[in-house]
């Protein structure tokens, strides 16, 4: 191979390798920074807690109401209590290692997402005296690792899904103070101990 040669094959293997690793990342922090963003732009924040949710910053471990495990994963999202109004984006369901999601006593209003029925990881869930609206997702009965529910003080309708008794590490569970009607799921003793 002659000099040229060399530096053409050279110039494609770099070309090749740059957009390969450009683009949008499928898994990881690239993708939870997408999700997180995607729940900010949902969302109206009047006092500015979300303020420093920035694309331009890729690591949101450093970012206020979230929480990472050792390895950089988001496991938690905690914004209780801090005036947050709008609805909660379906991009929720991409942060597919969070445990925990803290967003009581806010103004957040529209549906419950069904696409928190995705995260298998989910551990507790608080979404309690908020404005949703409508049912209770049917794909809550997804959340095997679901320990902690509360949905209280919102303005639910509709039956309780009767899959929730199927969860089996459900340790409490409050949907009081809502509009529900039907026929109350049997819930294993240990959820009401």
């Amino acid at each position: 191979m002659n000099i040229r040669t060399e530096i053409s094959v050279l110039v494609c293997c770099l070309v090749f390798f740059c957009l390969s690793t450009s683009g949008s990342p499928s898994n990881g922090v690239g993708s939870e920074v997408i999700a997180l963003m995607g729940i900010k732009s949902f969302l109206v924040d009047p006092i500015g807690v979300l303020e420093n949710w920035d694309e331009a910053s890729p690591d949101p471990c450093s970012w206020s109401m979230v929480t990472c495990s050792a390895d950089g994963q988001v496991i938690g999202l905690g914004a209780p209590s801090q005036g947050l109004s709008g609805v909660l984006a379906p991009s929720i369901g991409n942060l597919t290692n969070i445990q925990t999601v803290l967003l009581q006593d806010n103004n957040i209003s529209g549906n419950i997402p069904s696409e928190i029925g995705k995260l298998s990881k989910l551990q507790n869930l608080d979404l309690s005296n908020n404005n949703f609206c409508g049912q209770i997702p049917t794909t809550f009965s997804h959340l095997k690792n679901l320990e902690f529910l509360r949905l209280t003080g919102n303005n639910l309708s509709g039956e309780i899904p009767a899959s929730l008794a199927n969860l089996t590490d459900l340790h409490l569970i409050d949907l009081s103070f809502n509009n529900l009607s039907g026929k109350v799921p049997i819930f294993p003793a240990q959820v009401f101990n």
